[in-house]
């Protein structure tokens, strides 16, 4: 007689992206929780957009009910990455679940955090 187990698979917590684009502006909005699992699925679409060497990248965690510490690595490198290829890097968060943690890390001040995605647009190359 075969016997068979089912297969074992780690819970993802819901998370989303949505990626758009006006001119050389890429406009990330990432949904759901941004943790362990989820925050390498953020990281990919974030490294895409640098990849295509956008002159700002906007990310918009305003939906984001979760924003753990390596949630806000991917944020550290996508700076960076940003950095690199001469693109701005601009997050958009105004809740206590993003918004405190930034600030607690001190990432408010190595890259720009806006309330609204209007005001990330702001000075915007193009816009």
């Amino acid at each position: 007689m075969e016997h068979m187990t089912p297969d074992i698979t780690e819970e993802q917590a819901p998370f989303s992206t949505v990626t758009e684009w006006s001119g050389r502006t890429s406009f990330v909005t990432a949904n759901g929780e941004v943790e362990l699992v989820n925050a390498p699925r953020l990281g990919a679409v974030l490294n895409q957009v640098v990849d295509e060497r956008p002159d700002v990248l906007v990310l918009d965690i305003t939906a984001v009910t979760f924003l753990s510490s390596a949630g806000l690595a991917v944020l550290v490198r996508a700076h960076r990455n940003s950095s690199a290829v001469g693109a701005l890097f601009r997050v958009v968060a105004n809740n206590p679940a993003t918004l405190r943690p930034i600030q607690l890390m001190g990432l408010d001040q190595e890259f720009e955090v806006f309330a609204d995605g209007e005001g990330a647009l702001v000075g915007a190359a193009g816009l």
